[in-house]
């Protein structure tokens, strides 16, 4: 097993993985529990592409669940907005 494969195995901070990678903070008093992220990546090669990471909290109902619920919610925004566009075509 090479080092890069055994580092693909050990979690690491979410800190340390999307390193310079910055989000809006949680609502005041909120505390994090579990986290599941979305990365838009860029391979060795320079061709971008998706990944998924997860703490080891969410099992997979959860993280079906949760993404199911980001889609209607992002169809839900993106129907209004369509909607209150104000063009009349």
């Amino acid at each position: 097993m090479s080092d890069s494969d055994k580092d693909a195995t050990v979690r690491k901070s979410i800190g340390e993985v999307l390193n310079g990678v910055e989000l809006f903070p949680l609502p005041k008093g909120w505390t994090p529990v579990e986290a599941l992220t979305v990365v838009k990546c860029m391979d060795p090669n320079g061709q971008m592409t998706w990944c998924t990471r997860r703490t080891s909290g969410i099992n997979d109902e959860e993280m079906l669940g949760s993404m199911l619920l980001q889609i209607e919610l992002l169809k839900r925004d993106m129907l209004a907005d369509w909607e209150n566009d104000g063009d009349d075509d």
